[in-house]
Parts: C-alpha cells; structure tokens; sequence
C-alpha cells in the first residue's frame, strides 16, 4: 500500500513554522538550513525542495505580514482627507503588530530581514506609500522623528517580552489609544 505523502502546500507551511521558532531563538543569520531540516526530522534537500535558500524562506515568513500591509495601505489610501487617511494606517499599523505579534518579534529590527526587504521593490514600495499617508510627500525632521517614536512604541509593545501576559485585545486597545494621543501631535507639527 502507498505511503500517504502530504501536499507541498502543507510541507512549506511547515518548514515557515519551523523557520519562524528558529528565527525567533537564533535570528534569521544565525539559523542554517540544516537547523530547519534537523527541527523538521528531514534532510536538508527536503528542505531545499520546498525552498531554493534561507533567503527565500525568510521573505516567505514575511510575506503575510506584507501582503496585511499592502492592504492597509489600499485601504488608508482610499480614505478622503489626509487625517482620515493617518488614522487609518496608524490603527492598521496597531492592528498588523498585535495580529502579527510572534512574527513582529522575530523579524522586527532583524538585519537580514531588512536587508531582504531592503532588495524586494514591493516591499520596499508598500512601505513609501505608508510612509506618505503618515507623514506627507515632504515630511520635517520633527515629524519624522514623531513617527519614528510612534512606529517604534507599536512594534516595541508587540514584541517586549515583559508585556507577554497582556492579551492581544488590551495590547490593541492600548496601544491604539497611545497612538491616538501622538498622533494629533504629530499632524499638527506638520501644519
């Protein structure tokens, strides 16, 4: 009798998984093919079957994360006023971090992952048009730094361990209501 063999749509799902606990222990840099191969009890060209290198994998482990925010960004672009349009993409951005919360741990501020998105022209592109629709087309230094100290706060929330015990609905809650105090802040420095 033949062997019941998974479909190749399960066994990717499952190297991403091991990836991401892997990534999440080691950093993407210091996590080999052999390790995922070794997590999953196969070989490296089983490995090597579902994905061509690291690299693809790591952006494969990303990608959900972006497709979210090329949809956020859509969505915010269709608002009609320029507030509407920040709020949006702030409470999108909020949303993205707590539904993402083990991935924006994992990736977050990692090098290679930005290095990755660094060299992909979507990714790159999905996050100029968010950056227009939370700062306008020509933005200061005060504003960026508003931002920065915003975009920070949100993924730093969702990713600090000490905050671990905090549901993912009182960390969105939070955080979207911290957001909404700096965000007038940083839209009137831009006026």
């Amino acid at each position: 009798m033949a062997k019941a063999v998974a479909p190749r749509g399960f066994a990717r799902e499952r190297v991403l998984e091991a990836a991401l606990s892997l990534f999440a222990e080691h950093g993407v840099n210091g996590t080999s093919l052999q390790m995922i191969a070794d997590r999953l009890g196969v070989s490296k060209a089983a490995v090597y079957y579902q994905f061509h290198s690291k690299d693809e994998i790591a952006l494969a482990v990303i990608q959900p994360v972006f497709d979210d925010m090329m949809r956020l960004v859509r969505i915010a672009e269709s608002m009609s006023s320029p507030d509407a349009r920040r709020e949006a993409a702030v409470s999108g951005m909020v949303d993205l971090a707590v539904r993402h919360r083990r991935m924006t741990a994992v990736v977050h501020g990692d090098p290679v992952i930005d290095g990755l998105v660094q060299g992909r022209a979507e990714l790159q592109d999905t996050i100029e048009r968010l950056t227009v629709i939370l700062l306008g087309p020509h933005p200061d230094a005060t504003g960026r730094i508003c931002m920065s100290v915003l975009a920070s706060g949100i993924y730093g929330s969702a990713t600090d361990p000490e905050l671990n015990d905090i549901s993912d609905e009182e960390l969105h809650r939070v955080l979207l209501d911290c957001a909404q105090r700096l965000l007038p802040a940083a839209s009137t420095l831009q006026a």
